[in-house]
């Protein structure tokens, strides 16, 4: 079964899809504790992301251009899409590419949805 599109994501729904990571900062809680802010991209567009729990177990499993596993919920946060996630990990090469997602080349990186899309017509 393929991973659904992020465009396709219902607000307040878990979500549980393979995603590009397209930016991965770490940064410090009031309490200061870690956390992730993310951009994370399929081949239908962007979405931002944060992941709160248990972030000492994953931040240092994947990069920057990996690709993603994730589940979390999708809210509105600032009038805007944000998925916070729950569980993530790295996916292994041998799992091979969701129909959902493909690597941009670096060379015509743009915004990642056209990227995504222009790289899984090939």
């Amino acid at each position: 079964m393929k991973s659904p599109y992020i465009k396709e994501a219902e607000i307040n729904r878990n979500f549980t899809t393979s995603l590009l990571v397209r930016s991965k900062e770490i940064r410090e809680k009031k309490t200061g504790e870690p956390y992730l802010s993310l951009s994370l991209c399929d081949r239908s567009g962007e979405i931002e992301a944060k992941m709160w729990d248990n972030v000492a177990e994953v931040m240092d499993t994947f990069e920057r251009d990996d690709f993603v596993k994730v589940k979390g919920l999708i809210q509105i946060y600032h009038n805007r899409p944000q998925l916070t996630i729950h569980k993530m990990r790295r996916m292994e090469d041998s799992e091979g590419i969701s129909p959902t997602i493909s690597r941009p080349r670096r060379a015509t990186r743009r915004r990642c949805g056209a990227s995504c899309a222009a790289s899984s017509r090939r």
